[in-house]
């Protein structure tokens, strides 16, 4: 089985962990955490100067991504920057999925696109092996999302940027998020629309009660992935993004409630409505989702979590 058709689908990637690309310590620490990908960073994460030798570490790290059965990514730098120095450093490694920070139009992604093919097709990889993710990080990169996110059939999932947008927006900062939520709102429809997955921005303060409170938030909204610099915060990730045992119990509870109301056949309990059905429902498929994935896993061999 290749490596492409047991790859964690895009929609069940809850947790997008990046790391340095050249730290072996955080590198070891980010697998060990189990996040579903692994982001190795030569941007923002990695100086110019630790960017040669980080490229070769990090293609060695996909490897090790697989071996776990973590999707292994990559952020470059922009391609009239370190880019293509990038892309041809890591792209032996054979990363899943390839981010592009400060994306503000098509073009940049077509551009990404055009260099991968043709990497791809000079190192023997399938062609189409390679996710772009474009990451969002200025109000010009929000207000071009629909063509940012169609440029390219590779485009899997969207990342949205924290404190580079915010300091583009002005906006003031608080463990709250609420500065944000008009936009994380926004940046989700426009990837639901363009049939992408979209990756709730980092959340960057050290207090679990407030990050609680934001991933419930943004599952509310219908978010179901995020991005994090802190392994610690897999776990919390998981568990909010997850349904769990008792979510399943009880979304069962009122499938089966309602559709017994709704067929004429005696129903204990009170009476479901049916917004809360079709959430019930989505929960669900979501969960079905996951259990087919392990199975799949566990057949090709892979480390599921």
């Amino acid at each position: 089985m290749n490596a492409q058709a047991t790859r964690r689908p895009p929609g069940l990637r809850r947790s997008w962990l990046f790391v340095p690309g050249l730290d072996p310590v955080r590198q070891h620490a980010a697998l060990e955490s189990g996040p579903d990908v692994v982001v190795a960073d030569l941007e923002e994460f990695t100086s110019p100067a630790d960017r040669p030798a980080a490229r070769a570490r990090i293609a060695a790290l996909m490897g090790e991504c697989r071996a776990r059965g973590i999707v292994g990514a990559v952020r470059i730098n922009k391609l009239d920057g370190d880019g293509l120095d990038d892309l041809h450093g890591v792209l032996p490694g054979a990363p899943a999925a390839v981010l592009l920070p400060h994306t503000e139009s098509g073009a940049q992604i077509l551009a990404l696109d055009q260099q991968i093919t043709g990497l791809e097709r000079e190192l023997g990889l399938p062609h189409g092996h390679t996710e772009i993710v474009p990451t969002l990080e200025s109000a010009r990169g929000i207000v071009a999302a629909p063509a940012i996110l169609s440029a390219s059939p590779r485009v899997s999932a969207c990342l949205l940027a924290a404190e580079d947008l915010s300091a583009d927006l002005d906006a003031v900062r608080g463990p709250d998020g609420i500065e944000l939520h008009h936009v994380r709102a926004r940046f989700l429809v426009d990837c639901i629309a363009a049939g992408c997955v979209p990756i709730d921005c980092p959340f960057n303060y050290q207090d679990a009660t407030a990050l609680a409170a934001d991933l419930a938030w943004a599952r509310r909204i219908g978010l179901k992935a995020k991005c994090t610099v802190f392994p610690h915060q897999v776990a919390a990730i998981h568990a909010a993004l997850t349904p769990s045992a008792q979510q399943v119990a009880q979304a069962q509870d009122r499938v089966g409630r309602y559709e017994a109301a709704r067929d004429g056949k005696p129903a204990q309990g009170p009476r479901i409505d049916s917004p809360d059905y079709n959430t019930a429902r989505r929960l669900l498929a979501r969960h079905a989702g996951f259990v087919q994935w392990a199975q799949a896993a566990r057949c090709g061999g892979l480390l599921a979590s």
